[in-house]
């Protein structure tokens, strides 16, 4: 094509590019209006310190865009600054999971599973309630009224639509595209030998990683809906001879009050595995590396500390979990497979910025142009 017919061929599509996203837009029906007005809503919400009880937190503190969806807190501290018992798991492709929770089999849902951080007091995690919710959010009627009225039809500010609001927006955060998803869909070239040669120990018998990590986001044990499952982190021996996880966090047990279930946490997604450390249900592990090491021996062996013992003694600890021998060079092809894992930097992509500004600006990261001044915090 000669110059002169590109210039042609631009001046003529470009009106009628215009002309479609405008017959687009007319043609949207109002439910996709206000459900793409919800996903907006949601951001807001999700990213607003006046969802926290002190206001010194969002929901985006601890699922921060830029840090895989999480935090690199081993154990998030509560709105008092006392630490929680638990790692924040990765939202990242939350809306395609069956069990949200790491150890709470009950909550089943999405919206269910976003009012216990937002609600919950033992820990405080947002530490809020419904009335001072509404009260927060009625005092920024200029910003949400808006936004609640494109969303539902109406201004009315509920807590029904702030959650609602707020699922659509965390199920905007899917995505798979991953090296190793354009591998299996038949691009040979996606990977790597090194990382080739990982996907086939991580699929062998002899390492036995796709027993319990398969699937499309590699948390699930083919043919099976049981998502709880003991590692091996912990073996402490109590007075009885007997062999626990610590008694602050005892998974899955705190829930059923079966001793069976003692250190059962569910299997969390590989996908993205790289950039969602420390890892671990509490955040023990401050390096993939070690997690591999745990998996190796068959459990994890603690030698000091007030949780010294040998995980792999623990009586409910997975019988799939016999351990196995890794040379460097394949431990190095494993830690290569996960990197093919990884996900775009979805902190770079406009709707997944942070309409505020930060509370405490940080040198390390810029406030987006014209940003709303963040709620203040409160004594």
């Amino acid at each position: 094509m000669t110059v002169t017919y590109r210039i042609i061929a631009v001046l003529f599509l470009t009106p009628l590019i215009a002309l479609t996203s405008t017959l687009y837009a007319a043609t949207m029906t109002q439910n996709d209006r206000q459900d793409v007005a919800k996903v907006t809503l949601g951001k807001y919400l999700f990213n607003d310190n006046r969802l926290s009880k002190t206001g010194n937190r969002s929901c985006a503190l601890c699922h921060a865009p830029d840090l895989g969806w999480t935090n690199r807190f081993a154990k998030v501290p509560d709105i008092n600054n006392n630490p929680t018992t638990l790692n924040t798991p990765s939202l990242l492709n939350s809306a395609l999971l069956t069990a949200f929770m790491q150890r709470q089999p009950n909550l089943t849902t999405l919206t269910d599973t976003i009012k216990l951080p937002l609600f919950s007091l033992h820990p405080p995690e947002m530490g809020m309630t419904d009335a001072l919710l509404l009260k927060r959010l009625q005092q920024a009627n200029t910003l949400y009224q808006p936004l609640f009225k494109a969303s539902f039809g109406d201004s009315t500010i509920s807590t029904a639509r702030v959650i609602n609001a707020l699922s659509r927006y965390v199920m905007t955060i899917v995505d798979t595209d991953t090296a190793y998803h354009a591998f299996i869909k038949g691009d040979k070239t996606a990977l790597n030998s090194q990382q080739q040669q990982g996907l086939i120990l991580f699929n062998s018998q002899r390492l036995g990683c796709s027993q319990c990590h398969a699937g499309p986001l590699l948390n699930q044990p083919p043919a099976t809906n049981n998502h709880y499952y003991n590692t091996g982190l912990y073996g402490i021996k109590n007075n009885l001879e007997e062999y626990g996880y610590p008694t602050h966090e005892t998974g899955l047990r705190q829930f059923t009050q079966q001793k069976m279930d003692d250190g059962k946490f569910r299997i969390p997604s590989l996908i993205n595995v790289n950039n969602t450390g420390p890892w671990g249900h509490d955040g023990s592990f401050n390096q993939l590396e070690a997690v591999l090491d745990s998996y190796a021996a068959g459990g994890r062996i603690i030698t000091v500390g007030p949780n010294k013992g040998d995980g792999r003694k623990h009586l409910s600890k997975d019988s799939r979990l016999q351990g196995f021998r890794l040379t460097p060079a394949e431990k190095q092809a494993l830690l290569a497979f996960f990197a093919s894992l990884s996900t775009r930097d979805m902190s770079k992509d406009p709707a997944h910025q942070s309409p505020f500004c930060q509370i405490i600006p940080l040198k390390t990261k810029q406030d987006p142009p014209n940003c709303i001044t963040a709620f203040p915090l409160q004594q």
